[in-house]
């Protein structure tokens, strides 16, 4: 089936070689392809990440890979320019992985314009961070609607579009398309592709405008997150005369800050990579060194900005912060949407190696995931496709991100007045007693209404938002009942279950806890476990002793 498609549309492709352009006529500037070449792109493309790709149906199933190629292909004869590229786009993102992907940031081929503002998808909402001089009436506006389509809808419809590990590149990225006439007019949401219709709010004032297209964005730096910087000479919402920390040399890819007054040493990689005059290693040494001189009590490793590069290289980076995390000092890692790539394998590093803290929102990347990215440019378009190539496992984890121990998002109050939330929660952040101990002593204060209580508290936390709760909370009955607390243990333990139906560590523990204590019916629970892994050998066999009926006496 999947030859005799793809041989269709190379025939199509063929019959049509002298066939005309799109009706539509696209922006002098952008190359004006036949119906006959863009088919041959089609064909192209979908050749490729079927050859390359290291599992390309491991998310998305071959028979709607090859209905979405097909329809996209029919579609074209009376398709624009853009609506074909950000059909192309949708085909990439359905792979499911964020190495394979068409997309503009880094492709000059696309010759998408950009509204002349900057969006940024804050914690409270996307605003306006920066606009060009023309445009300061929305600089600092809530955007509510594009399009007259609700922010929330408008973000639903891009999102498609992206080519993520997770739903932080979706926070990452979703900005940035919703900023592009073509992209808007592809989706529906702008009539035009030179001009878009936004709903703002500012200083409790809603206004609807229409705000012409502007330039081309220049493309992206190879692997740092520049979405929160500003262009030379337009307005940023900011009212600090200088930015924090993190965002004050973004291309400036090992930094490296003293900060006696904080007991601390601040260090941010941009780039997984070896400078001209300091390797990776020798970085790593740096900060070390620096942390050992003051001494420092914490060390914070920033990756917000860093969107990969050579992970190979990061050994001498790791090996120095695993000596500076002696139990003299603590280590703090501080990451975000832009983190990805190459700054996940020092993240499963930190994370298995050290007793690092982690701080902020999780990072695009997770830890088992598809990356390397294959470079191909398409025949006729010139639109770069890249594959993902190589199969990166990091042991048997499959969750959707490296855990946050201290969420601290950024609002857009913050990035007015300047601050840095994750900067702040690393350096001032004292660690609480054992979640074990809270609860037992909330058990031991109050009862198990009490408990109860300590629990919800907990979940609701926002500074738990990114935390693995459902884990917490397993640990936390096993460790309640290990010091013979069992009846807060199993109280914490169906806390857990309840909460986190489908996560096996709440399961697993509830059903072992319940059966060491004779509670047959919870101890039943382990089918919740055996239906999320089928393997589970220990839920197995307390699933048959709660199903066996005990022996008469």
């Amino acid at each position: 089936m999947r030859r005799n498609l793809v041989a269709g549309i190379v025939c199509a492709a063929m019959l049509l070689t002298a066939g005309p352009a799109p009706a539509q006529q696209d922006p002098a500037d952008a190359p004006q392809l036949t119906t006959a070449q863009w088919h041959e792109d089609l064909v192209a493309m979908a050749a490729d990440l079927r050859a390359r790709h290291a599992n390309l149906f491991h998310q998305v199933s071959e028979q709607q890979f090859d209905a979405a190629v097909a329809e996209l292909d029919a579609r074209i004869p009376t398709a624009r320019r853009n609506e074909i590229i950000v059909g192309m786009m949708r085909i990439a993102a359905m792979i499911g992985d964020g190495h394979t992907r068409i997309e503009p940031r880094k492709d000059t081929a696309f010759k998408f314009p950009s509204l002349p503002l900057k969006l940024y998808l804050f914690d409270d909402g996307l605003y306006v961070r920066a606009v060009r001089p023309d445009q300061r009436a929305l600089l600092g506006g809530r955007v509510t609607a594009i399009g007259g389509v609700p922010i929330e809808k408008a973000i639903e419809r891009v999102n498609p579009l992206i080519s993520t590990d997770n739903a932080m590149g979706r926070k990452l990225m979703a900005p940035l398309y919703l900023a592009m006439p073509d992209i808007l007019q592809a989706l529906g949401l702008s009539g035009s592709t030179s001009s878009a219709s936004l709903t703002v709010v500012k200083d409790g004032v809603t206004q609807t405008v229409a705000v012409p297209a502007g330039d081309i964005d220049p493309p992206w730096p190879p692997d740092t997150d520049v979405s929160l910087v500003t262009p030379e000479g337009w307005l940023d919402a900011r009212t600090t005369p200088a930015p924090p920390n993190f965002l004050a040399a973004p291309l400036d890819l090992h930094r490296l800050i003293p900060m006696p007054e904080r007991e601390a040493v601040y260090a941010q990689l941009n780039q997984v990579t070896d400078l001209d005059d300091e390797t990776l290693a020798a970085f790593g040494w740096k900060i070390r060194e620096a942390a050992e001189a003051m001494p420092a009590k914490r060390i914070v490793l920033d990756l917000r900005l860093n969107q990969g590069g050579n992970g190979s290289l990061r050994n001498g980076l790791v090996s120095e912060l695993i000596r500076a995390d002696d139990g003299t000092r603590e280590l703090y890692v501080l990451t975000g949407r832009g983190t990805f790539s190459a700054s996940q394998f020092i993240l499963d590093d930190l994370d298995r190696l050290t007793g690092a803290r982690f701080v902020g929102e999780p990072a695009s990347s997770k830890p088992t995931s598809y990356g390397d990215s294959f470079r191909t440019k398409l025949p006729n378009s010139g639109l770069s496709l890249r594959t993902s190539i190589y199969y990166w496992q990091a042991g048997q984890n499959h969750d959707p991100w490296t855990w946050i121990d201290i969420s601290a998002p950024m609002t857009f109050a913050d990035y007015v007045a300047g601050r840095d939330p994750a900067l702040e929660a690393a350096l001032s952040y004292v660690p609480p007693a054992p979640l074990g101990a809270r609860l037992a002593q909330a058990y031991r204060d109050g009862g198990d209404a009490a408990l109860d209580k300590a629990v919800a508290d907990y979940l609701a936390d926002p500074q738990n938002r990114y935390a693995q709760l459902g884990t917490r909370l397993a640990e936390a009955a096993l460790n309640l009942f290990g010091n013979d607390r069992q009846h807060e243990a199993l109280g914490v333990a169906q806390a857990g279950a309840t909460a986190f139906p489908d996560e096996l560590d709440p399961q697993l523990v509830l059903a072992y806890v319940a059966d060491s204590m004779g509670e047959t019916a919870l101890a039943a629970r382990a089918a919740a476990a055996l239906a999320i892994d089928p393997d589970e050998r220990l839920a197995r066999d307390i699933a048959e002793r709660s199903s066996t009926p005990a022996d008469d006496e």
